[in-house]
């Protein structure tokens, strides 16, 4: 957990992409070939909702290299922030759900990310408890400091990709929040152009195996 806490900060030029909400039939598998001929294994956080649906999604982006873990099971948030116990059980409702996509009944991700983040908006103080049983149980946390907005309203490649270089800035190690959903289309059409910038300016790509 300690190398996770630390993942802002390096000396070496890294990035980690993630996606958030997948997996779907239609986005997937498309920026799953695209991370497979770019030789890039990133780190997908599922909903187990959508993991029971695509079992074989998950399967492959498992035995490709991906790192795969938890972002809860509905996504709604008056459902899994209704308590701090409401989180634990979407979570571990959703490792259940992996475990048997991937054929693996002892996998555990030990990572979650938030729906929205950890931090802030109505639902602060549930999300904290709940960070807190997360962390007595051993399991990390995480959100992103960087992003293509494409969940907030930026809606062609052109504007995705700006945003991501703004908020990449000069960071050295960078975590970009994209996402992976059905109507995500515009995300895959982007995502090459998103890799050649962050090799052209020095970036190596990682996902969570480097760390967890």
């Amino acid at each position: 957990m300690e190398q996770i806490n630390a993942i802002y900060h390096s000396d070496e030029k890294r990035v980690f992409l993630t996606f958030d909400d997948g997996p779907s039939k239609s986005v997937t598998p498309l920026i799953l070939d695209l991370l497979k001929q770019q030789n890039i294994k990133a780190t997908f956080f599922l909903l187990g909702s959508r993991v029971e649906k695509n079992p074989q999604i998950v399967k492959r982006q498992y035995e490709e290299g991906h790192y795969v873990t938890n972002h809860g099971y509905s996504h709604v948030y008056s459902l899994i922030y209704e308590s701090p116990q409401s989180v634990i059980d979407e979570y571990n409702k959703t490792e259940e759900a992996i475990r048997g996509a991937i054929g693996k009944p002892d996998y555990s991700s030990y990572l979650f990310r938030f729906p929205g983040g950890t931090s802030g908006g109505r639902h602060k103080n549930v999300k904290q408890e709940a960070k807190q049983i997360l962390e007595q149980n051993g399991i990390a946390h995480i959100d992103w400091n960087a992003l293509t907005a494409d969940a907030e309203g930026k809606n062609t490649v052109e504007e995705m990709l700006e945003y991501a270089k703004q908020t990449i800035g000069n960071k050295n190690s960078v975590v970009i929040l994209m996402h992976d959903a059905s109507d995500k289309i515009l995300t895959y059409e982007m995502l090459p152009h998103l890799i050649n910038y962050l090799r052209e300016q020095g970036y190596s790509f990682k996902n969570m195996y480097d760390l967890i």
